[in-house]
């Protein structure tokens, strides 16, 4: 079996050490499928940096995720998602 999925990428975003933060983002999000944010550090993060996905809900279109820096070094990266079945 096979689905159709929908993937969006926004712009860079940036974590201090040890800092927390919580962003909301705007698409297709609904509660009739399926949505996981996911976050790679770039190639221009010093080397061992980490970000975390501590929590992540939907509400009306609007994804919500709260954001942490574990590592020793800042952070950049940028925030993927993919939704399940495709909207299109």
């Amino acid at each position: 079996m096979s689905v159709e999925v929908d993937f969006n990428e926004w712009g860079v975003q940036w974590l201090n050490p040890g800092q927390d933060s919580w962003w909301w983002y705007t698409w297709i999000f609904d509660g009739d499928h399926w949505s996981r944010m996911s976050a790679v550090p770039t190639s221009y993060s010093p080397a061992g940096s980490s970000v975390q996905t501590v929590e992540e809900w939907a509400t009306g279109g609007t994804l919500h995720v709260h954001w942490r820096n574990n590592g020793t070094t800042p952070v950049f990266w940028r925030p993927t998602v993919i939704v399940a079945p495709s909207r299109y």
